[in-house]
């Protein structure tokens, strides 16, 4: 993954500006189950995806995060998680 600086569309922090992002499209069944995304080590705790699906996370450290989904359609939810130990993250 790209190093990159300046990323104001990610946050309006300077600190949270420049890093590693992974972009992610999550495909849930139904398509209108609630799908929460964690970045389990991130800072800014579970977020609820809306219509399109899309989140943006910042790694920080591949190896001590992982991401954490979890789909409810009401009845039933399933919660997987997904390691990040494979990313290959470039320095500035």
């Amino acid at each position: 993954m790209k190093h990159v600086t300046g990323y104001t569309g990610f946050s309006s922090n300077t600190s949270e500006q420049e890093g590693n992002y992974l972009a992610l499209k999550i495909e849930a069944e139904p398509a209108e189950a609630e799908t929460v995304v964690e970045l389990v080590g991130g800072t800014k705790g579970p977020v609820t995806l809306d219509d399109d699906m899309n989140i943006v996370l910042l790694i920080k450290n591949k190896d001590t995060q992982s991401i954490k989904v979890t789909v409810d359609d009401g009845k039933d939810s399933a919660t997987k998680t997904y390691g990040l130990t494979r990313l290959i993250l470039e320095t500035e």
